[in-house]
């Protein structure tokens, strides 16, 4: 398995497994079909498609790859075609390229903000809507009070609140 150490690294190649491949053929070589009428979308997905053939994605193709599976598990399409291994192993291949590793990242340092809330005493928690697909997640205890923001853009500590004379 490959991915980036951060962002902003070359992305190594990505080795699809089986399932990958198959629900990737499918849904890039139709795609490719549908712009065959605009040369350069079409050669992109072509080559991502052949990309896919081998079963290895590399940094050129790896901005296709990641818009095809950000629409395939966002508009719940991957779910009701190809069932819960389907959307599981294309969540498990976005997880591996670059914007889906800087998620993983985010998403393991607000689990490091929260395990630091162990053995307090929660007092309030709420949600937010903070604009068009954000919100923000509050949560108060005994000794500080800790905002989480989630968007498109992923997950973030947005502020921490700590009363140090606890």
């Amino acid at each position: 398995m490959s991915r980036r150490s951060k962002p902003g690294d070359a992305m190594e190649t990505l080795h699809l497994e089986a399932l990958q491949q198959e629900v990737l053929q499918h849904e890039v070589g139709a795609i490719a079909q549908r712009v065959s009428n605009n040369s350069e979308a079409h050669s992109r997905y072509v080559a991502l498609l052949n990309e896919i053939e081998r079963g290895e994605i590399t940094d050129e193709c790896s901005d296709t790859l990641e818009g095809i599976l950000d629409v395939l598990l966002e508009s719940g399409r991957a779910r009701h075609l190809y069932g819960p291994p389907g959307e599981h192993t294309l969540t498990a291949l976005f997880q591996r390229t670059p914007r889906g590793s800087a998620f993983v990242q985010q998403s393991q340092t607000v689990t490091r903000s929260l395990s630091g809330l162990e053995g307090q005493t929660l007092s309030n928690l709420s949600v937010r809507s903070s604009g068009p697909g954000a919100w923000a997640f509050t949560l108060q205890t005994d000794r500080c009070e800790l905002t989480i923001q989630i968007d498109r853009r992923g997950i973030q500590v947005k502020s921490l609140d700590m009363d140090l004379g606890a």
